[in-house]
């Protein structure tokens, strides 16, 4: 059987990373993305015209993966119209498009883990309350139900997944791993100052390499249950401390730490973490590439992109 991707949000960082792990796997990739993207459909998700045309423009299509989303919490924060109408009413108009030219495809609705809110008990399972406490896990959450009614309203193939934290060379700087990874390769090509601006230390967050994330959503696709719902996540905690400490521990020199009010978010949650058994019993996934690793990566892109 031959498989046929349609990618949204293809010009993101996971939707790179996706569309190269399924071209290498042998699978045909079509790639919609907002712009700029050469080879994709134009596709802006808020718009329901352009998103009909990517999808009758897709062809025969067996699976949909949707990654089109406002994905950075202080833009949904400063611009919650703007998240909800991307976050929200896109998948609104994904789905109708999807009925309308695909209704045979499957559907992978990609989430948040922020859907659910601070923890009510760890590790955090696929029957979690969804709770969220800020714009951007409102709007996944408020899409996440959208797709859960969909699936059973109009019987449509949908799988969502909630990822955890993932990072990785190409991720926005904006993000606190490459965040860092980026101020150490300024500091060491003496482009700054040698200090790392930084904010809560204390947090503790589920992190994962990007490559593992877009090998689960593939087996996702492939092994998932139709309406069910997977965390993606490497089922650990680590504090965002530790993870700057592994960074500097590969400075070229001596870096100094420099808290950043701007940097503090209004609301934040002292730990999360997920359980991603429900995904390794469905499809045998499991995590395989090492925190170190991701630091790693993150390091030496950076390293790279400053020598350029």
């Amino acid at each position: 059987m031959t498989r046929r991707a349609l990618i949204t949000g293809a010009e993101g960082f996971v939707g790179k990373t996706l569309a190269a792990h399924l071209q290498r796997a042998k699978w045909q990739v079509v790639r919609a993305a907002l712009s700029g993207l050469p080879g994709a459909i134009a596709c802006d998700v808020t718009r329901p015209e352009q998103v009909r045309a990517a999808v009758k423009q897709a062809g025969a299509v067996t699976h949909v993966f949707h990654l089109a989303a406002v994905s950075f919490l202080p833009d949904a924060t400063q611009d919650p119209v703007g998240a909800f109408r991307v976050n929200c009413e896109g998948v609104v108009h994904l789905i109708a498009a999807v009925r309308e030219f695909a209704p045979e495809a499957r559907l992978i609705y990609v989430g948040s883990a922020d859907a659910y809110g601070p923890p009510q008990a760890l590790p955090v399972t696929e029957e979690h309350p969804l709770r969220p406490n800020n714009p951007y896990g409102i709007s996944k959450a408020a899409a996440d139900h959208y797709c859960a009614y969909c699936a059973r309203a109009f019987d449509l193939d949908i799988v969502r997944v909630r990822p955890f934290n993932h990072s990785g060379p190409g991720q926005d700087p904006r993000f606190v791993l490459p965040a860092f990874a980026r101020q150490i390769a300024e500091i060491e090509a003496e482009l700054a100052p040698p200090r790392v601006r930084v904010g809560n230390l204390d947090a503790k967050r589920d992190f994962l390499h990007v490559n593992d994330v877009a090998r689960a959503y593939e087996l996702i696709a492939l092994r998932g249950e139709t309406g069910a719902v997977y965390n993606v996540c490497s089922g650990k905690a680590r504090s965002i401390a530790a993870a700057l400490d592994g960074l500097c521990a590969q400075a070229a020199v001596p870096i100094a730490i420099a808290p950043d009010p701007a940097r503090m978010r209004p609301v934040d949650v002292p730990e999360v973490y997920g359980s991603h058994d429900k995904l390794t019993r469905d499809t045998g996934w499991t995590p395989q590439t090492p925190f170190e690793q991701l630091l790693d990566d993150l390091l030496r892109h950076w390293r790279a992109a400053t020598r350029a």
